[in-house]
């Protein structure tokens, strides 16, 4: 149980590229992994700004995660197109959020 709360972003990890596998598996055309993917990068842009003075390590990991695994089961549309998307959803939503034109209801 110790080991597991050190090391619990392995797990979310191993999870989120199971779940990732399956979210680009059912995806009928590129276009829909394609909005799929980019929405997921505006998430994680997101996530990564809530995080920015804490710690991120483990956050970054388990986005990783998602990410190998939709790139693992992506059956239509390029891979490179996937990874671009994300990293544009990733930056444009960590921008949108730093200039604060997207605010959190927490904030």
């Amino acid at each position: 149980m110790l080991d597991f709360y050190k090391n619990w972003y392995e797990s979310l990890f191993l999870v989120l590229m199971v779940v990732g596998i399956v979210i680009a598996l059912s995806a009928p055309s590129a276009a829909i992994s394609y909005v799929i993917i980019f929405l997921s990068g505006f998430f994680a842009g997101r996530l990564i700004y809530e995080r920015k003075h804490k710690m991120k390590f483990p956050y970054v990991m388990i986005i990783t995660g998602f990410v190998i695994g939709y790139l693992i089961g992506v059956y239509y549309g390029s891979r490179m197109v996937v990874v671009a998307l994300f990293a544009i959803g990733a930056i444009l939503s960590y921008k949108l959020y730093d200039k604060k034109i997207l605010k959190d209801t927490k904030y």
